[in-house]
C-alpha cells in the first residue's frame, strides 16, 4: 500500500530538517503524492461500487456515446406501499447507468448486492411459495421483470431468469422475472456487436427502464405469448394449471424474419389465484 509522507518521515533513520526554502518545494511533493495515491485508494475501499464485471468502476460514459433507444419497458407503481417503492428505488440506483461491451453479462444480484437493513432496505409484500409474506427487500422483483423486458425488446440475451411462484400483476403472464439472493438471478448478455448503456428511474408512478446504444441495429422486437390451459384432477378443486409460452418476434423492414421462444413456465393446478407484487 502506498505509504503518506508522515509515514516517510516517521521511518526516516535520521532527523529529516526542514528549512523555510524547502517547505513550497515541500508541499508541492505532498500534494503530488496524494493525487497519485487518492484514486486506487478509494477503488479499492470497502463498499467501493464496482462494474458488471466485479472490476474497478468504469467512468461514466457521456450521453452522446448513446443517443439510442434500443429497447424500453415501462411497469405501473399505482398501488406499491411507500416501503416497497422504497426498496425498489435503492435497486434503481444501483443498476441504473451498467454499461455492457459485446458478450459481457449483468448479473443482478452481484450489481445491486444483498438486500439487507444494514443497507437501507425494508420489510414489503413478497411471494413466496405462492402466497404472499412480508421480506426485508420485498419489491425488487419488479425492477427484475422490468429490466428483464426492455432487454428483451432491445435485443439482449438472457442467460438466466426465473419465474415467481404465481403470476404477478404488473405484467402478462409469462414476461416476469424473480430474483432471490444467492439463489435466483436474473443475467443479462450483451449478443450485440455494441456497447449497451441500462437506464432505469421511477419516473412518478412509472417504473422505466431503457436499453441504449450507439446506434441502431435495423431490428424491432415485440413479445407475444401463448397461454394454454392444463385441467385440474378431478379431486382438487380450484383453477386449472397453465402452460405459458413466451415469444420474441423480430421484424425487420416492417416484415417478421423470426419467432424465438425465449421460454415456457407451468403453473401447476391451484385451490385460488394469487395476484402478487
Amino acid at each position: 500500500m502506498a505509504s503518506t509522507l508522515a509515514d516517510r518521515i516517521r521511518r526516516s533513520p535520521a532527523p529529516l530538517l526542514v528549512s523555510a526554502a524547502m517547505r513550497p518545494s515541500l508541499a508541492a511533493f505532498a500534494l503530488a503524492l496524494l493525487a497519485a495515491v487518492a484514486p486506487a485508494a478509494l477503488a479499492a475501499a470497502p463498499g467501493a461500487p464496482a462494474d458488471s464485471a466485479g472490476s474497478a468502476p468504469r467512468p461514466a460514459p457521456p450521453d452522446e456515446e448513446f443517443p439510442v433507444t434500443l429497447g424500453s419497458f415501462s411497469t405501473t407503481l399505482v398501488g406499491s406501499l411507500p416501503e416497497r417503492t422504497h426498496n425498489l428505488r435503492l435497486a434503481v440506483q444501483a443498476l441504473d447507468g451498467a454499461v455492457l461491451r459485446p458478450g459481457e453479462e449483468l448479473s443482478f444480484n452481484r450489481r445491486v448486492g444483498p438486500r439487507t437493513a444494514e443497507r437501507g432496505y425494508g420489510p414489503a409484500p413478497v411471494i413466496l411459495r405462492e402466497t404472499r409474506q412480508v421480506q426485508v427487500g420485498g419489491g425488487i422483483c419488479q425492477v427484475a421483470t422490468t429490466l428483464f423486458d426492455a432487454a428483451l425488446l432491445a435485443g439482449l440475451g438472457v442467460a438466466e431468469r426465473h419465474r415467481h411462484s404465481s403470476p404477478v400483476d404488473y405484467v402478462a403472464p409469462g414476461e416476469d422475472a424473480t430474483i432471490a439472493w444467492g439463489v435466483k438471478d436474473l443475467r443479462l448478455r450483451n449478443d450485440l456487436d455494441q456497447d449497451v448503456r441500462l437506464r432505469i428511474e421511477v419516473l412518478g408512478s412509472t417504473l422505466v427502464a431503457r436499453i441504449e446504444g450507439g446506434e441502431e441495429t435495423g431490428d424491432t422486437f415485440e413479445l407475444e405469448t401463448v397461454e394454454r390451459e392444463s385441467p385440474a384432477p378431478d379431486d382438487v378443486a380450484g383453477l386449472p394449471g397453465r402452460e405459458i409460452e413466451l415469444y420474441r418476434v423480430r421484424t425487420s423492414g416492417g416484415r417478421e424474419v423470426d419467432r424465438e421462444l425465449v421460454h415456457r413456465d407451468h403453473y401447476p393446478p391451484s385451490r385460488s389465484r394469487t395476484g402478487g407484487r
